[in-house]
């Protein structure tokens, strides 16, 4: 509307000053009035685009779960962007099946990695202009759409999640193989294999006596599923006992 009444009060000046030269006061009179109308509008939308005039900062907030970029240990990536070093790209995802993470954007966005939380979670805040009412927004919509002002993240995660850069998480293999042949030997292997062989016999206990006529076939497959549980349970406390160290190593590689 505001871009209309421009237009129309720019003409009509025009107009005044130019044909209606031979009656001396509406001459005047007029063109003072699209004059100052004309002037007006200019200075409001100057101080529409400039200063947001009409509008206010509405912000949205929106929760999602997160999973590891890593189905073998928990971690988050993120990618330093500048020369400073103080901003960073967050690589992330929201779904144990989602093949192609997500990462944030460079635009006008904020990310903060906090690890004290027992849950891993994204929670995003999405401020925007926006007009205060239907009247700001019937006169000066033409001349501004609302747009975005700032988005900041919040990435939530527990305390034993890795928090590294794309090249420290190239690097975590070698560093975790490194530490894993310094601490492995024979009687660790050894005590290990006691474990899950007393594992695996308390869980066919516990199935057979749930279900006393249990099939060779359901025996079997009892077995299967109750050594890879002591596989994943091994790999985690394992990860666990690494971890202090695992961040030390790649604490050095930049």
């Amino acid at each position: 509307m505001i871009i209309f009444v421009l237009i129309v009060a720019g003409f009509c000046f025009f107009l005044c000053t130019n044909l209606l030269v031979n009656n001396k006061i509406l001459h005047v009179t007029s063109s003072l009035f699209f004059g100052l109308i004309t002037l007006i509008s200019v200075i409001l939308i100057i101080a529409n685009f400039h200063n947001h005039f009409g509008m206010h900062k509405v912000t949205e907030t929106k929760s999602s779960v997160l999973v590891s970029n890593s189905k073998d240990i928990n971690m988050l990536l993120n990618q330093p962007i500048g020369t400073s070093g103080k901003d960073n790209v967050v690589i992330y995802k929201t779904n144990v099946n989602q093949k192609k993470p997500l990462h944030t954007s460079t635009d006008q966005t904020k990310n903060y990695i906090v690890q004290d939380d027992t849950n891993a979670k994204l929670v995003t805040k999405t401020t925007k202009w926006q007009y205060k009412n239907d009247n700001y927004k019937l006169w000066f919509n033409f001349a501004q759409k609302p747009t975005h002002y700032r988005t900041v993240n919040y990435f939530y995660v527990p305390k034993d999640w890795l928090n590294l850069t794309v090249k420290q998480a190239k690097a975590l293999p070698t560093v975790m193989k490194k530490i894993q042949s310094q601490s492995n030997n024979a009687g660790q292997q050894q005590a290990m294999q006691q474990a899950a062989q007393a594992f695996v016999k308390n869980e066919v206990m516990k199935g057979m006596q749930n279900n006393p006529n249990m099939t060779d076939k359901d025996k079997n497959l009892l077995i299967k599923q109750s050594t890879a549980k002591f596989k994943q349970q091994a790999k985690q406390q394992a990860m666990q006992k690494m971890l202090p160290t695992v961040k030390k190593e790649l604490a050095k590689i930049k």
